[in-house]
């Protein structure tokens, strides 16, 4: 993107100075899943497009329509607490979700919000945000582990700072064709790309997911509860009949050594981040002794 186009537009954004990199690209590994299978990342810290990019992501952040998402584990456990009776539980998840939002299409979406909305537009005209959003996610190379250099030109990349932000876009987007013909669940809380949602009979679950992806290019797999009970998050959920009870879940039980060559400030964040968890998810002090019993 020439820098002309965005310093001259508006003062939201520092022209592009210094030497850059393509990004590259990196797995991390998957150990809750079978196989332990690698995720894609794309690192893109050294390109020219990220700082841009990420002011991008703060200016765009608010126009994400944020009615039926929760934004932390935290906010989730404070609706469970005020839910309403239910039949059961359940959740959906969308595969991949990054790598499948549809570009083009969600971009269309954010022009919609950023300027034929209710919110105040930004101070960019129209064409100059589409064709940013179009360079930043489109045009951006990245090397491959064997150094061959690569664009991603549909979907969004893992590692991108705009990723989030356009599967929030593009999954209220279905969410909104989906709830406009079929009656929402009495509690329904969606964290990016995993859903949670009550259900009044056996069917219900099924039902959405087939509403999701007959809106939308997803693929939706679907996870009941089993004897009430179900993770989501990191939190473990069991409904009983005075609503729900909930502690930590964890299914791999590994941690960051306290003996390892590691920065002090490191170990102490992450056994910070434990104590905090153990004082949030858990619906009784039962639960939070075991949990604080279990890290120490």
């Amino acid at each position: 993107m020439p820098r002309w186009r965005i310093s001259r537009t508006s003062n939201l954004f520092h022209k592009v100075i210094g030497d850059f990199k393509p990004g590259y690209c990196y797995g991390t590994v998957k150990t809750h899943k079978p196989g332990n299978p690698l995720r894609p990342i794309i690192a893109q810290v050294t390109t020219p497009t990220y700082h841009v990019a990420k002011k991008l992501n703060q200016l765009l952040t608010t126009y994400v329509p944020t009615g039926r998402s929760v934004s932390s584990a935290t906010e989730f456990i404070n609706l469970l607490r005020t839910a309403p009776p239910c039949h059961d539980i359940a959740s959906l998840d969308a595969e991949s979700l990054f790598t499948n939002v549809p570009v083009d299409e969600t971009i269309n979406v954010i022009l919609d919000r950023v300027y034929r909305s209710d919110l105040p537009a930004l101070n960019i005209p129209e064409y100059i945000l589409k064709a940013i959003l179009e360079t930043y996610t489109k045009e951006a190379p990245f090397l491959s582990h064997r150094g061959e250099l690569f664009k991603q030109v549909d979907g969004v990349a893992m590692g991108s700072p705009l990723g989030v932000l356009f599967a929030n876009m593009y999954m209220a987007q279905v969410e909104k064709k989906v709830f406009n013909d079929h009656p929402p669940p009495e509690l329904y809380a969606r964290y990016i790309d995993d859903v949670f949602i009550t259900t009044s009979s056996d069917e219900d679950a099924n039902s959405l997911l087939t509403a999701f992806q007959n809106n939308s290019c997803l693929t939706f797999t679907c996870e009941q509860s089993e004897q009430k009970r179900l993770p989501f998050l990191d939190i473990d959920i069991t409904k009983d009949e005075n609503g729900f009870k909930t502690k930590v879940y964890t299914n791999v039980g590994r941690c960051l050594n306290a003996r390892g060559e590691c920065p002090p400030a490191y170990k102490r964040s992450v056994a910070a981040a434990y104590i905090n968890r153990a004082l949030t998810h858990c619906s009784s002090w039962t639960e939070t002794h075991h949990e604080l019993e279990r890290i120490r």
